[in-house]
């Protein structure tokens, strides 16, 4: 009997034969009924996917993790709705690390997450279930905005929603639940969408589009921005490479349009920053060799995960777990099977130029970009690239999914949608993890809060302060408490810290010294918290007994706070100046 025309085929060759198919199919809008489902659906099912491994988050809305940056990510939320109404202009002027300015550039300012979060805010909901929203949120518009992308590369809804799944739900992202900015980036795969339209259409529109998003991903995560811009210096010729000459010029004219938006809105921002590295200095270079990952990493699942946790676990560590999958790497391989068209070459370029960045130090770009250029002495963690590892990842997954649901049409039909779906449940069975641990917080203002609101304008430092080699202690409790009452604090935590903030933790170490309560006036230190709950029972009692033999302070107080005490003081002569009011 004469074999059959597939049986002859190499596995190359039906490979090769398959992707024809796919892209013939993926050319054609609307090929398949299912290949177009509303935004609406792709909404609703990564909502409820959200729901599900973040579980039991969306049961505890007035809980977090019980983390510093959960803390300080209300906070930055909370300032930016408190100030933007009443003074815009210095909205960088945050109430922490008294007498500095500019304090919000001392951290990413979440400026994108801030706005949309505040009118929740004036509406008098509290700041900690605007927070869970918008961390809600940033999965779920990740995941979309990757879905829109494959989808209009692959013509594949099944495909899109299987990258949505990698990009926004991948062991990276749990790493990084407490960090706002890390969890947005729907912008970056809705910016390459615009421009593959613009490198196709050549439209003004479709470059402006481009430009817009790539603002947003900065507004919203300025690490994200920086590292992306570099990628798109060399996807972007890849991507013109063999085009048309007429097209690249008009392609490039639009591009450049909205490279010009982009600018106008991100110079503007950038200008905080730059005031700020003066008083933060720059990162140091040991800081980024010891957040650069390595090979092992890209095998560490989280500790909580319920398959790799015992297995993986072990190999990464905060910061640096970037495990996609094993079933992801296997569509991965698919998608990259020759022959490669220019877009799937141009995503494994990327995926190439973002891994070695994530290596800092041990690759070969970052070092170079750190020496000549300014933004990448800013940044601390080269291992956050993983996010853009992730998104060539996902688009490459979404191709390898094309091409099987390709074969599967052809060679079982039957079987192509209960195929594409079971590995959809495989990947999410790869990314589970054990329930968060969460904790309440307080939405209401304490005792201590309600009694310093009835004050008259004042700085305020809360005890214990951290020591100089162990910030940030409480301080970004502090830093949340401090939206009940928005006096400006001495105390602070944020993603730098300056000369001045280290010298006074120096000052005060000895607290409640006579040397520490004139360090403490020396910056403008009105009142003084202190909490029981943070220092102790044993130690408390001893500094406020020591506070209380004082002829220079006069005690307020105690005030409850649970099972635990607050004493406020303050100290007496007022220090001179005029105090501002936030």
């Amino acid at each position: 009997m004469k074999p059959s025309r597939h049986e002859q085929e190499s596995p190359a060759a039906a490979t090769a034969r398959v992707s024809s198919t796919s892209a013939a199919v993926a050319s054609k809008p609307g090929a398949t009924s299912a290949s177009r489902p509303s935004v609406g659906m792709a909404v609703l099912f990564f909502a409820v996917l959200t729901a599900v491994l973040t579980w039991p988050q969306v049961l505890h809305p007035a809980s977090v993790p019980d983390n510093v940056d959960s803390y300080f990510n209300m906070w930055r939320l909370a300032w930016v709705a408190h100030q933007l109404p009443r003074d815009p202009l210095h909205l960088f002027d945050a109430n922490m690390f008294y007498p500095s300015r500019n304090t919000l550039a001392y951290s990413d300012a979440i400026l994108l997450q801030g706005v949309a979060g505040a009118p929740l805010v004036w509406l008098g909901i509290p700041v900690v279930f605007v927070y869970n929203l918008l961390i809600f949120g940033g999965f779920v518009l990740s995941a979309v905005g990757m879905f829109l992308l494959v989808r209009d590369l692959t013509g594949r809804a099944d495909a899109a929603f299987i990258s949505g799944i990698v990009f926004a739900f991948a062991p990276y992202r749990f790493d990084h639940y407490v960090h706002l900015e890390l969890l947005w980036a729907p912008w970056m795969p809705l910016a390459l969408l615009m421009l593959h339209r613009t490198l196709k259409s050549g439209r003004l529109r479709d470059g402006v589009w481009t430009g817009v998003f790539v603002a947003a991903q900065g507004l919203s995560c300025i690490y994200y921005v920086v590292f992306f811009a570099t990628i798109l210096v060399v996807f972007v010729p890849v991507m013109l490479v063999g085009r048309l000459t007429r097209t690249r010029r008009r392609a490039a004219v639009a591009l450049l349009a909205g490279a010009i938006v982009a600018a106008a809105v991100l110079l503007p921002y950038a200008a905080p920053y730059r005031t700020a590295r003066a008083d933060v200095g720059e990162r140091r270079s040991g800081e980024a060799a010891l957040y650069a990952a390595g090979p092992k990493h890209y095998l560490a699942a989280m500790p909580q995960s319920l398959l790799y946790g015992r297995l993986t676990g072990p190999f990464g560590r905060h910061e640096k777990r970037l495990f996609p999958g094993v079933a992801v790497v296997l569509l991965v391989a698919i998608g990259l099977w020759p022959p490669l068209d220019r877009t799937r070459l141009a995503y494994a370029v990327a995926l190439a130029v973002a891994v070695d960045m994530s290596f800092g130090f041990r690759g070969l770009l970052f070092e170079r970009l750190r020496e000549h250029v300014m933004l990448y002495r800013g940044l601390r963690v080269p291992a956050r690239v993983g996010q853009h590892v992730l998104l060539a990842l996902a688009v490459l997954a979404g191709f390898g999914v094309s091409r099987l649901a390709a074969w599967f049409r052809e060679h079982r039909p039957a079987w192509s949608a209960v195929a594409v779906a079971s590995l959809g449940g495989v990947i999410i069975c790869e990314y589970l993890m054990a329930p968060l641990s969460l904790v309440a917080v307080e939405t209401t203002p304490g005792p201590v809060y309600r009694w310093l609101l009835q004050q008259p304008p004042g700085v305020v430092a809360e005890f214990p302060m951290p020591s100089r080699h162990y910030v940030p202690f409480h301080d970004a409790e502090y830093e949340y408490f401090s939206t009940f009452h928005w006096r400006p604090l001495a105390n602070g935590y944020s993603g730098m810290y300056t000369a001045a903030y280290d010298h006074l933790l120096a000052e005060v170490s000895a607290f409640p010294s006579g040397a520490s309560l004139a360090a403490l006036r020396a910056v403008g230190v009105d009142l003084l918290i202190v909490h029981e709950r943070f220092y102790g029972k044993e130690l408390y009692r001893s500094v406020t007994r020591a506070l209380d033999q004082r002829d220079d302070v006069t005690a307020y107080g105690p005030f409850a706070d649970g099972p635990f005490a607050i004493r406020a003081y303050r100290l007496l002569p007022r220090s001179g100046g005029v105090v501002p009011r936030f």
